[in-house]
């Protein structure tokens, strides 16, 4: 069995990896954008935190209903808080205000949620331009990574 060392392959791994951060950036901004004219600033009541092994969230309602609510959470030292808010840590009954729609989407991108996340993380929402910067990073990093693989390979080859 012949083992053979491909240093394009680290190349392609490394670019792969580089350009996940503008991509995250765009399927954020994207939804934020996409979605935009339907989130509203709403009051959160938080009831309960879970650390949950290392992955926190804060159980509560908005203001006016019963229903449940679930928004990630972040570690403040030994206590919970809203993800990217840490100066507003859990206690029964503290208010918050959140980004939330109704229509979009609700899920989370590495760990950022694109629904229902507190307004002192992101006090203002992305638009348009964001998320075509996030798409033109995202594609200038490929192209860069394509092109430094595509080197890699000729430069180490071997027949």
């Amino acid at each position: 069995m012949n083992a053979r060392f491909s240093p394009q392959v680290l190349v392609l791994v490394a670019t792969l990896a580089f350009a996940s951060r503008p991509l995250k950036g765009a399927i954020i901004a994207g939804v934020f954008w996409w979605w935009g004219d339907t989130y509203q600033q709403v009051e959160f009541v938080m009831d309960e935190a879970q650390i949950n092994e290392g992955y926190p969230f804060i159980d509560g309602h908005l203001d006016g209903s019963t229903e449940v609510t679930r928004i990630t959470g972040m570690m403040v030292g030994e206590q919970v808080a809203p993800d990217g808010a840490p100066d507003e840590v859990f206690a029964p009954g503290r208010r918050v205000t959140i980004w939330r729609s109704p229509t979009a989407p609700d899920f989370g991108v590495e760990g950022a949620s694109v629904n229902e996340l507190a307004v002192a993380s992101r006090p203002e929402l992305p638009g348009l331009g964001a998320f075509l910067g996030y798409v033109l990073a995202t594609l200038v990093m490929l192209w860069a990574g394509f092109l430094a693989t595509a080197w890699a390979g000729r430069r180490w080859a071997r027949g």
